[in-house]
């Protein structure tokens, strides 16, 4: 079946993929599968946005050596990148990204949505080893 991009047709997509809803504010959501991992999701005209916060910290904490771990090609991110978002104080939000481009919401965007969210809950798992360093 294919209909119009919209919000709603992705959120029956993810959760017909088998991923509940845990947050529902229109074109953001918020979803969960079985891995436990919260994604945020938004649909913006066709294109869908998946980002998992990793972890909020000081600025001074962002050494030199975590942010190449989080920069070089080999790190294990398949196909997510890592942005920093500045917060108030000097707290910096390591943030993993993802997006796809969708069409009509049939098979094939389908399974684009299936890719990029199982991309990201791998990635995030592989990006939590790289930032453990900032535990401490």
């Amino acid at each position: 079946m294919q209909t119009e991009v919209s919000a709603e047709g992705v959120k029956n997509i993810i959760k017909e993929l088998g991923y509940e809803l845990v947050d529902d504010k229109g074109s953001v959501f918020s979803i969960r599968g079985s891995s436990g991992i919260k994604i945020i999701c938004g649909v913006e005209e066709e294109i869908l946005e998946i980002t998992v916060p990793l972890v909020s910290v000081s600025e001074s904490k962002l050494t030199r050596e975590v942010a190449l771990a989080m920069l070089w090609q080999d790190n294990g991110l398949s196909t997510s990148h890592i942005e920093l978002v500045r917060c108030k104080g000097d707290q910096v939000r390591v943030v993993l990204m993802n997006y796809c481009k969708l069409s009509e919401l049939g098979a094939d965007d389908r399974d684009d949505i299936e890719t990029a969210l199982e991309f990201i809950e791998l990635d995030t798992v592989r990006a939590r080893t790289l930032l453990s360093a900032l535990a401490g």
